[in-house]
């Protein structure tokens, strides 16, 4: 039977071991028929086949996103863009201009801020933001880390007043005489969120509609959707409905949300199915919330803290094992990470595949015990170099952060390791991903190859999720989801990786544009 598709003069990166290059293949119906040379494709094309001649550019499995928060993402959207912005005055003209569009009363949010680009060098304020939105309350997000900036108005919907109390570990930006300067950090950053009303369902769809319009655009043809919120299981279920899924969806939705969520109604599991229970044991490194088994080396009153004791967690765990879904536990300290393998060792199953979310701080004791379990780490590469840039891993962990995040250590010894974005918290472009993954400096014995990169948002992410014998690379018989780049990884220097495009994507054998 002749080829529907055929691509020739391609360089094709499979991530099939046993044949890691390629130069043609063909494609008939949703699935790849044969891989190899032009010459062994050529039998397969007829005056039917649609032939390509990709020109020498490289060509990857249809890149699987393993984290990505898809109704933030889209909210995110439609916020005020400060990525570009040089100065302070910068961000005033681009407020100054959205309130001129925006009916008085109404939130204006915004993000991507740095103070260290602008030439003023220092966070704007409150009085920067009351100078050109006076009739908004305005809520505008620093590029990395939780921090945000707000005007009196947002103050005023918000409830808080000079007296306003957070915890210790939470900080409200003031001057040396106590006045309010706007800036709020860490968790105190919810004190201002939970004033800002909810969008309807109608404004999420819209909104979630863009966002899979910029995934796909990415070259993302897979994604594990973390929900959060109850809400989105119907938007998702209308997003199916509409034919707006432009790619393949894992669900993975909080574990207490299990019995509402397999309600979601699909025809095709490949396409759409909810598939793991989101289960957190411990926090974040950030907040140094995190479970640690020693004191944070800035704070040697504070280990962090577990969410769930033990007990608890083999309970969720088993919760999940009951629906037939994934356990994805997110464990971030080396405590949280032994109590995590405690519960996984006891369970000893042949048939689940555990997965833990960022593992992020380990010791040796640790991998080993990983290695021993089936058990996938999935981590977010840019939250990586958020971790040590902006958050000062060093600083906080001192000689154990030779351990955080130690995917090349984890490859090497045999444990899979698969990658997302966390999208919105980190930028979405995986092409950037791979980029921090090969040019990692915090400790640079953890970078990793060209090809061990793609790996994780290929072949590794399909086996985290349990599909990598349909989909994650290039072979005889998995689904036609493909995409061209620009440029050839190993062609550009490490630096540039986050410069290459994606030029168009086959999702289930059908060429699509990315426009």
């Amino acid at each position: 039977m002749s080829a529907d598709i055929a691509f020739i003069n391609a360089n094709i990166k499979t991530q099939n071991s046993a044949h890691p290059i390629a130069q043609a293949l063909a494609i008939q119906g949703n699935r790849i028929t044969k891989v190899g040379s032009n010459q062994q494709i050529q039998p397969l094309i007829s005056h039917t086949t649609k032939v390509l001649d990709i020109g020498g550019r490289t060509v990857v499995p249809g890149f699987i996103d393993t984290h990505i928060h898809v109704t933030d993402f889209g909210r995110c959207l439609l916020w005020l863009d400060l990525s570009e912005t040089k100065s302070i005055a910068d961000l005033q003209c681009l407020l100054k201009e959205k309130a001129r569009k925006t009916p008085a009363g109404r939130w204006i949010i915004g993000q991507g801020w740095n103070e260290t680009r602008f030439s003023e060098q220092r966070m704007p304020t409150i009085v920067d933001l009351d100078a050109v939105a006076p009739s908004n309350p305005v809520i505008l997000y620093r590029e990395a880390a939780m921090i945000c900036v707000v005007n009196s108005l947002a103050l005023k919907y918000a409830g808080i007043a000079e007296q306003t109390s957070v915890s210790q570990d939470d900080d409200i930006g003031t001057t040396n005489i106590s006045k309010l300067t706007g800036v709020f950090h860490d968790s105190a950053v919810n004190l201002i969120w939970q004033a800002v009303p909810e969008p309807t369902e109608d404004e999420m769809i819209s909104a979630s509609t863009l966002a899979c319009q910029r995934i796909f655009q990415a070259g993302i043809t897979s994604i594990d959707w973390i929900v959060i919120s109850e809400s989105e299981l119907s938007i998702i279920q209308r997003l199916y409905d509409s034919g707006l899924l432009l790619f393949r969806v894992n669900v993975v939705v909080p574990e207490t949300l299990l019995k509402k969520a397999v309600n979601l109604k699909s025809v095709d599991p490949a396409v759409l199915r909810v598939g793991g229970a989101f289960i957190m044991a411990d926090g974040y490194l950030d907040s140094k919330e995190a479970a640690l088994q020693q004191p944070y080396s800035d704070d040697p009153e504070n280990s962090g803290k577990m969410l769930l004791t033990q007990e608890q967690l083999m309970a969720s765990v088993r919760r999940a094992l009951t629906f037939g879904v994934q356990p994805v536990i997110h464990a971030m300290g080396d405590k949280a990470n032994d109590i995590t393998l405690n519960v996984i060792e006891q369970i000893q199953t042949a048939d689940i595949r555990f997965r833990i979310e960022q593992a992020a701080l380990l010791n040796q004791s640790l991998i080993d015990r990983l290695k021993k379990q089936n058990i996938v780490v999935s981590i977010q590469p840019k939250v990586i170099s958020t971790e040590f840039t902006v958050w000062s891993a060093k600083e906080r962990l001192g000689d154990r952060a030779r351990l955080l995040h130690p995917v090349k250590t984890l490859l090497d010894q045999g444990v899979r390791v698969a990658a997302g974005s966390d999208c919105p918290m980190e930028p979405l472009d995986v092409l950037l991903g791979i980029q921090e993954l090969v040019t990692r400096t915090a400790y640079p014995e953890q970078k990793l190859s060209v090809d061990e990169a793609i790996s994780l948002y290929t072949l590794n992410a399909a086996y985290c999720s349990g599909d990598e014998a349909i989909k994650g690379s290039v072979e005889e018989g998995k689904l036609a989801d493909l995409i061209v780049l620009s440029a050839d990884l190993d062609s550009v220097i490490p630096e540039k990786v986050g410069a290459v495009t994606v030029d168009f994507v086959v999702l289930n054998g059908c060429i699509m544009v990315v426009t």
